[in-house]
Protein backbone atom coordinates (compact mmCIF):
# COMPACT_ATOMS: atom_id res chain seq x y z
CA UNK A 1 0.00 0.00 0.00
CA UNK A 2 1.42 3.37 -1.00
CA UNK A 3 2.07 6.12 1.51
CA UNK A 4 -0.35 9.00 1.41
CA UNK A 5 1.42 12.12 0.19
CA UNK A 6 0.51 15.09 2.35
CA UNK A 7 0.38 18.53 0.75
CA UNK A 8 3.18 20.87 1.75
CA UNK A 9 2.48 24.17 3.49
CA UNK A 10 2.42 26.18 0.26
CA UNK A 11 -0.07 23.74 -1.28
CA UNK A 12 -2.30 23.87 1.81
CA UNK A 13 -2.42 27.67 1.66
CA UNK A 14 -3.08 27.54 -2.09
CA UNK A 15 -6.10 25.32 -1.32
CA UNK A 16 -7.22 27.73 1.41
CA UNK A 17 -6.84 30.63 -1.03
CA UNK A 18 -8.97 28.84 -3.63
CA UNK A 19 -11.63 27.98 -1.04
CA UNK A 20 -11.74 31.56 0.26
CA UNK A 21 -12.23 32.90 -3.25
CA UNK A 22 -14.82 30.23 -4.10
CA UNK A 23 -16.90 30.84 -0.97
CA UNK A 24 -16.16 34.40 0.20
CA UNK A 25 -19.47 34.63 2.09
CA UNK A 26 -17.89 32.53 4.88
CA UNK A 27 -15.57 35.45 5.63
CA UNK A 28 -18.20 38.19 5.97
CA UNK A 29 -17.76 40.02 9.27
CA UNK A 30 -14.38 38.40 9.88
CA UNK A 31 -12.12 41.10 8.43
CA UNK A 32 -8.54 41.06 9.61
CA UNK A 33 -5.06 39.71 9.03
CA UNK A 34 -4.39 36.25 10.44
CA UNK A 35 -0.73 35.20 10.42
CA UNK A 36 0.42 31.59 10.67
CA UNK A 37 3.99 30.86 11.73
CA UNK A 38 4.36 27.20 10.83
CA UNK A 39 7.14 25.25 12.55
CA UNK A 40 8.85 22.01 11.55
CA UNK A 41 10.32 20.56 8.39
CA UNK A 42 8.00 22.52 6.10
CA UNK A 43 8.12 25.79 8.06
CA UNK A 44 7.00 29.13 6.75
CA UNK A 45 4.99 32.26 7.36
CA UNK A 46 1.58 32.62 5.74
CA UNK A 47 -1.34 34.98 6.11
CA UNK A 48 -5.05 34.90 5.54
CA UNK A 49 -6.10 38.45 4.73
CA UNK A 50 -9.77 39.41 4.74
CA UNK A 51 -10.37 43.01 3.70
CA UNK A 52 -12.12 45.19 1.13
CA UNK A 53 -10.06 43.52 -1.64
CA UNK A 54 -11.61 40.17 -0.73
CA UNK A 55 -10.36 37.15 1.18
CA UNK A 56 -7.05 35.58 0.23
CA UNK A 57 -4.23 33.45 1.56
CA UNK A 58 -0.65 34.54 0.86
CA UNK A 59 2.85 33.33 1.57
CA UNK A 60 4.97 35.64 3.73
CA UNK A 61 4.07 38.58 5.94
CA UNK A 62 2.30 40.97 3.56
CA UNK A 63 0.38 43.00 6.16
CA UNK A 64 0.50 43.71 9.90
CA UNK A 65 -1.36 40.84 11.60
CA UNK A 66 -4.06 41.36 14.20
CA UNK A 67 -3.47 37.81 15.43
CA UNK A 68 -0.61 35.35 15.05
CA UNK A 69 -0.89 31.59 15.36
CA UNK A 70 2.16 29.41 15.88
CA UNK A 71 1.74 25.69 15.19
CA UNK A 72 3.66 22.79 13.65
CA UNK A 73 3.00 22.05 10.00
CA UNK A 74 1.63 18.59 10.82
CA UNK A 75 -0.75 19.94 13.46
CA UNK A 76 -1.84 22.72 11.10
CA UNK A 77 -2.64 20.20 8.35
CA UNK A 78 -4.62 18.14 10.86
CA UNK A 79 -6.47 21.24 12.08
CA UNK A 80 -7.41 22.32 8.56
CA UNK A 81 -8.27 18.71 7.69
CA UNK A 82 -10.67 18.54 10.60
CA UNK A 83 -8.88 15.89 12.66
CA UNK A 84 -7.45 18.32 15.24
CA UNK A 85 -9.82 20.63 17.09
CA UNK A 86 -8.31 24.14 17.32
CA UNK A 87 -9.49 24.57 20.92
CA UNK A 88 -7.92 21.25 21.91
CA UNK A 89 -4.71 22.22 20.09
CA UNK A 90 -4.59 25.51 22.01
CA UNK A 91 -5.40 23.93 25.38
CA UNK A 92 -2.84 21.17 24.75
CA UNK A 93 -0.06 23.64 23.93
CA UNK A 94 0.15 22.65 20.25
CA UNK A 95 -1.20 26.04 19.13
CA UNK A 96 0.12 29.35 20.46
CA UNK A 97 -1.88 32.51 19.81
CA UNK A 98 -0.91 36.17 20.11
CA UNK A 99 -3.14 39.12 19.45
CA UNK A 100 -6.89 39.44 19.00
CA UNK A 101 -8.52 36.28 20.40
CA UNK A 102 -11.90 37.38 19.06
CA UNK A 103 -10.54 37.22 15.52
CA UNK A 104 -9.05 33.79 16.15
CA UNK A 105 -12.45 32.49 17.22
CA UNK A 106 -13.95 33.89 14.01
CA UNK A 107 -11.21 32.18 12.01
CA UNK A 108 -12.34 28.79 13.27
CA UNK A 109 -15.73 29.28 11.60
CA UNK A 110 -13.99 30.25 8.35
CA UNK A 111 -11.76 27.15 8.40
CA UNK A 112 -14.74 24.95 9.30
CA UNK A 113 -16.64 26.24 6.25
CA UNK A 114 -14.44 24.14 3.98
CA UNK A 115 -12.60 20.89 4.45
CA UNK A 116 -9.69 19.29 2.68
Amino acid sequence: MADVVKPNSVEVFEMIDAALKYGPSATEGKEGVYQFNLQGDDRGTFQIIIDEEGPRAVEGAKADPQCTLEISTDDFRNMVGGTLNPTSAFMGGKLKIKGNMGLVLKLQTVLNSFSF
